[in-house]
């Protein structure tokens, strides 16, 4: 014998399923989109992200090195056409000793602020402005004992599950200590990202730097080839949190750098 509820039980279960049914696939999109924005430097989104990195066998002795990013971004509309993007990196760093009798050195790096003036249009994105790195070191093997100013750029393209482009840096030192080495640094970050789900992506990790002030070809360049996989999530009562794994191989490096580096980073996603 078949025993039914009466309607008036079943009735709000049916239209709560119908609601579900018409509210999952919004969620979807908005994390899909989120996920879009997340891989995208000038999107306009806050976000507060901690990046750690580990950088394996770095100078004479092959010690690890041990960095911790603080890179807050925010945007501002200027109008109805233009928005500027200002973002920070904040280094605290543990670099080894560089030799057998030194101590390790940590403490505060140069930071980094980048600024962007893009434009609110589809297709190409893209973004200029001024970019510097700061002489706030705390401690003199943290820094470059400089600073620096010079152009960045952006472009990349968008589609459903795709994003790809690249960033571009170029820094010149202008003041400092005078016998520090000058700063003449060319940073390339190539953005690809692939959207596997709306929760979860994978992309490349990694910034090819050119050291033009090294006249040996041989110890100019540093290119690494990582990857990395990331998750976006979305707790109750809380804000939306990107978590990102990754690793990859510095292929091409001076013989002081590292080898292998090692990455976790969470991503506060912050209301505007």
């Amino acid at each position: 014998m078949t025993h039914t509820l009466p309607e008036r039980v079943t009735m709000p279960r049916r239209l709560a399923m119908l609601a579900a049914l018409d509210v999952l696939p919004q969620l979807a999109h908005a994390d899909d989109e989120l996920q879009k924005k997340l891989a995208n430097p000038v999107a306009d989104i806050v976000t507060l992200p901690f990046q750690y990195n580990t950088t394996l066998h770095v100078g004479p002795l092959e010690k690890p090195q041990q960095t911790l990013n603080i890179q807050p971004v925010y945007p501002t509309t200027l109008n109805d056409e233009w928005k500027w993007i200002n973002r920070a990196i904040i280094p605290v760093t543990s670099n080894p000793a560089m030799a057998a009798n030194g101590e390790r050195e940590t403490g505060l790096g140069d930071i980094t602020w980048q600024s962007f003036f893009s434009p609110k249009s589809e297709g190409l994105i893209w973004g200029f402005g001024p970019a510097m790195l700061l002489d706030t070191a705390s401690k003199d093997a943290l820094g470059t004992g400089k600073w620096s100013a010079g152009p960045t750029a952006l472009a990349l393209v968008e589609s459903r599950q795709w994003t790809a482009g690249a960033l571009v840096t170029q820094l010149w030192s202008f003041a400092g200590d005078d016998k520090r080495s000058d700063v003449n640094l060319l940073q390339l970050q190539p953005i690809i990202s692939y959207r596997l789900n709306p929760a979860v992506s994978v992309g490349y990790i990694g910034i090819i730097t050119a050291n033009w002030e090294e006249k040996r070809s041989s110890q100019r360049w540093t290119v690494p080839v990582g990857g990395s996989v990331s998750g976006l999530t979305k707790p109750h009562g809380f804000v939306p949190v990107n978590y990102v794994l990754g690793a990859g191989y510095n292929a091409i490096r001076p013989d002081s750098a590292g080898d292998w580096f090692f990455r976790f980073q969470v991503n506060f996603i912050l209301p505007k």
